[in-house]
């Protein structure tokens, strides 16, 4: 399935975005999917190639800590002088991939 044929729902889970340079930032989820995220960050991804993306979820009561390695795909400056960043899902285990589907078939 192609990632334009997965659904892409609105989010508002919360986590920290670590950079291949060492730096942390905190950032929260504007959309997400079962194949990529987009996230708004307060910088920008500062040549990073790979990044790891830690976000605190919450379905149904049901509170999740997901960690995933990413790859880049947009970082973008808006009109919130925040940083809009998309990123593909690189490494991301299979439990955490079910409770993404759980959350998005319910916010379809």
């Amino acid at each position: 399935m192609s990632i334009t044929q997965s659904p892409y729902v609105r989010c508002f889970w919360t986590g920290s975005l670590y950079l291949t340079n060492g730096k942390v930032m905190p950032i929260h989820c504007t959309h997400i999917s079962t194949k990529m995220i987009e996230v708004e960050a307060p910088t920008g991804l500062e040549g990073s190639k790979m990044v790891k993306l830690e976000l605190k979820a919450m379905h149904e009561g049901e509170r999740k800590l997901i960690k995933v390695l990413c790859d880049p795909d947009l970082d973008i400056f808006n009109e919130h002088n925040k940083h809009y960043i998309k990123l593909k899902y690189h490494t991301i285990s299979d439990k955490d991939v079910a409770f993404i589907r759980d959350f998005v078939e319910a916010h379809e």
